[in-house]
């Protein structure tokens, strides 16, 4: 006989466990809806747990034959697709792709892989990792502006630390090639920057990590940046910064090869920043930037031809604003820039000659007063003469030359002399420095100061060098 067994009512735990599973699909929804990078990294955990007890308490239920067993065996398909699709689809799949792309040398495609994980899950635990090693496919892909980018996000996380050798490494690397890049397009303003930001990053590494092979090659990398970052400057107008980078580069790293180049750029800026300046009518402001450009360069060797730089800025600067130019710095006792200018007008403006004299005197005594020289033939007073106020001094040149004389008093004068001639010269009375010079500037030149009373004559002998005696040098 056939014997008839009902079914048993599912229990109270699986009941409660139903609901729970239930619960989890909503939150698992719910969570994909406004969170799928946790949704994600959840998922599987879920599947994985539910998977297992579901299947426990199926084969439970079906053993007891209680009604609504099956629903686990729902729950355990549910819950293994899944876990299926967790490797299939989201943060994990795409992370493990982009390591498999990254063993086949494929960094094109990890970071496609991970630009997802970054932008889609950026909850994900599979973020730090996508955005730490995105930077570095981007490095080394050749992409520096997306892994400069990257290196700062990762900072900014806190994922990266920005004082590990290995991120100033790529910094520099990435910054240095968008500068080279841009000095070749002509983009200065994008290459100085980038140059600078180089610089800093290596200086950076030689300070805090000495012994590495980094620091090594950030000496001979940074004086060649350095000229780079300065001649960006100087090509975009920025003549100051540029002159301010080429005289760091010469004090700090006088043995390169870049030093022997930065005093004829230090120079050129100068002369372009004048330029500029005259080309706005900044007169004294572009003098203010050449005439000291001038002195660095003949005070350092710099292989320059000074007259043809001279004629450049004053033939475009108003004669009277030179002369009133030059004026102002002889009285401050910048004589020799002052004589650039006189000389010029002299030469330029033979008109002015009665104006520029006096001053061309002052400075020319005192740069003479300043080097070797030989004492003046002695004055000996000759007479006495009518001549209120006034001196008569009788100069006799019996070399074979022609004597130039400045007078330095209450105002300076010039006096020509030839060769075996005699001059008359009249002046009002009192101290004069007194500098002479031939006129094909031949050594010897002579200095000495004298005073001279009024209403007498005084005179002074200059012999041939082999006859002269009593000289002395300064």
């Amino acid at each position: 006989m056939y014997e008839y067994r009902s079914r048993n009512k599912l229990g109270f735990g699986s009941i409660l466990l139903i609901l729970l599973f239930i619960l989890t699909i909503v939150t698992l929804v719910v969570l994909y809806f406004i969170n799928k990078g946790k949704f994600w990294d959840i998922l599987p955990i879920a599947s994985i747990v539910i998977i297992v007890i579901s299947l426990i308490f199926a084969i439970f239920n079906m053993a007891r034959r209680a009604e609504g067993g099956f629903i686990f065996i729902i729950f355990f398909l549910i819950f293994l697709a899944g876990l299926v699709l967790s490797s299939l689809f989201g943060p994990f799949a795409l992370n493990r792709n982009a390591q498999k792309a990254i063993d086949e040398g494929n960094y094109s495609e990890a970071i496609k892989n991970y630009s997802e994980i970054i932008n889609i899950y950026s909850t994900s635990k599979y973020y730090s990792e996508a955005l730490k090693s995105i930077a570095s496919d981007y490095n080394k892909i050749g992409d520096n502006e997306n892994t400069i980018k990257y290196l700062n996000l990762s900072i900014e996380k806190k994922i990266m630390d920005p004082e590990s050798i290995d991120v100033k490494r790529m910094f520099s690397d990435s910054y240095s090639k968008i500068a080279e890049k841009a000095y070749e397009k002509q983009d200065y303003n994008t290459a100085a920057l980038n140059y600078v930001m180089t610089i800093n990053i290596l200086r950076d590494i030689s300070s805090k990590f000495p012994n590495s092979d980094e620091a090594f090659i950030s000496a001979y990398k940074i004086p060649e940046y350095l000229y780079k970052a300065a001649d960006s400057y100087k090509k975009m107008g920025n003549f100051s910064q540029g002159i301010e980078i080429l005289k760091e580069l010469v004090k700090d790293y006088p043995e390169s090869d870049q030093t022997k180049q930065s005093s004829n750029l230090i120079f050129d800026s100068y002369i372009e920043e004048a330029l500029s300046l005259i080309a706005n009518s900044k007169y004294k402001e572009a003098l203010d930037e050449y005439l000291p450009a001038l002195d660095l360069a003949l005070a350092s060797g710099t292989q320059i031809t000074s007259d043809l730089y001279n004629f450049q800025i004053f033939s475009k600067i108003p004669e009277e604003t030179l002369l009133e130019y030059a004026a102002s710095i002889c009285t401050e006792g910048k004589h020799e820039s002052a004589m650039q200018i006189l000389t010029y007008l002299l030469s330029s403006y033979p008109e002015m000659t009665e104006s520029v004299n006096p001053y061309y005197a002052i400075c020319k005594i005192a740069i003479i007063s300043k080097g070797n020289y030989e004492k003046l033939p002695e004055v000996n007073e000759s007479s006495k003469i009518k001549n209120q106020g006034n001196f008569v001094l009788s100069i006799s040149n019996k070399t074979g030359k022609e004597l130039v004389l400045y007078f330095n008093g209450s105002s300076g004068s010039i006096f020509r002399l030839k060769a075996k001639s005699r001059l008359d010269i009249t002046l009002p009375m009192g101290s004069y420095g007194i500098a002479a010079e031939f006129s094909d500037n031949t050594p010897p030149v002579y200095f000495g100061q004298f005073k001279f009373d009024e209403n007498k004559k005084y005179s002074q002998v200059f012999l041939l060098q082999t006859n002269t005696t009593d000289t002395t040098k300064k």
